[in-house]
C-alpha cells in the first residue's frame, strides 16, 4: 500500500496537507516532534472522516532519528511504502540577524533544511 509522510503535521499547513491526503485516498503518516496530543487530534480527524492515519515521532533535524524511525516503520509495514512525501517541518526563531544566536540559527537551519536532506534522501535509498 502507498503512504503519504507529512512532516510537521500536527497543525497548521502540514495538518491541512495530511487532511486533504487522507481525503484523496491516501494511508496518512502524520509526523510531529513535540505535540503528541496536537498530531492524535489529527489522526482522530482523519479516522472520522474515514481515512487511515498513524503517528510517526521523528526529529527530522537528526539524521539518526529519521533513520531509526523508517528502519521501524519499514519493519512495521513490509507490504507498504512511502509514496508520497510532503517535507513540511520548519521552524522560525524571528530575531534581526544582529540580535539572533548562533543556536538559534542552527536550530532553524538544522529542522527546515537539514530535515528535508535527512528525510528525502533516506527514502530515495
Amino acid at each position: 500500500m502507498e503512504y503519504a509522510l507529512v512532516t510537521g503535521a500536527s497543525r497548521g499547513l502540514g495538518r491541512a496537507i495530511a487532511e486533504r491526503l487522507a481525503k484523496d485516498g491516501y494511508p496518512v503518516i502524520v509526523n510531529y516532534n513535540n505535540s503528541e496530543k496536537a498530531a492524535q487530534e489529527v489522526v482522530d480527524s482523519i479516522v472520522a472522516a474515514g481515512g487511515k492515519a498513524e503517528l510517526m515521532k521523528l526529529d527530522v533535524s537528526n539524521a539518526s532519528n529519521v533513520e531509526a524511525a523508517i528502519e521501524a516503520w519499514d519493519a512495521s509495514h513490509p507490504d507498504d511504502y512511502i509514496s508520497v512525501l510532503v517535507n513540511n517541518a520548519g521552524i522560525r526563531q524571528d530575531n534581526l540577524l544582529v540580535f539572533m544566536q548562533d543556536e538559534q540559527w542552527d536550530s532553524v537551519v538544522n529542522t527546515t533544511l537539514g530535515g528535508f536532506f535527512n528525510l528525502t534522501r533516506r527514502l530515495v535509498k
